[in-house]
């Protein structure tokens, strides 16, 4: 089915009150100990998971509570990306997020978006600042479209406005 080819990581990461190997395997239940670890890796999760004391079998919590807010989204997008979406969405996914995790986030992002179709729902205009194309849309409507540089630079343009609410320069 379509749904199968899309991962989905939202604003509030829905971790499990389980172990890391089986809340990826919650995405895709085939998945081999290679897969999961591949996916933890483009998602920059592997290296604090391999230092927890049970690696991959160490319980997360409740919603991830044993983890830090940026280790629960890393975790959370692994898991998106360990059932190989062919469309990657990401409603809001660094928006609760210190500035460290989400560069380590946008890194993983920038790794893989040219294997997948990466759609990225932001108010913060620095999670899509390296993107493609950038769509702003204003009371359900799509009011701007282009490449994040074109439109910082036109004289009228929402995403100036907001860069400058936002103070990106």
């Amino acid at each position: 089915t379509f749904r199968k080819r899309i991962g989905y990581v939202s604003q509030s990461s829905a971790l499990f009150n389980t172990s890391v190997r089986e809340n990826m395997l919650l995405a895709s239940p085939g998945a081999s100990d290679e897969d999961i670890e591949a996916a933890l890796r483009k998602a920059n999760a592997w290296e604090f998971v391999d230092e927890m004391p049970g690696g991959t079998e160490t319980v997360v919590g409740d919603r991830g509570v044993r983890l830090s807010g940026g280790q629960a989204q890393r975790l959370a997008l692994a898991r998106a990306l360990v059932r190989c979406p062919e469309i990657l969405i990401l409603d809001e996914a660094t928006s609760a997020l210190d500035s460290e995790s989400e560069r380590m986030i946008q890194q993983a992002i920038e790794a893989i978006a040219h294997d997948v179709t990466v759609v990225v729902i932001a108010h913060r205009l620095s999670t899509v600042r390296n993107s493609d194309t950038v769509y702003v849309i204003d009371d359900g409507h799509v009011v701007e479209e282009g490449a994040f540089a074109e439109l910082v630079e036109r004289e009228s343009s929402y995403v100036r406005r907001m860069i400058a609410m936002q103070e990106l320069n």
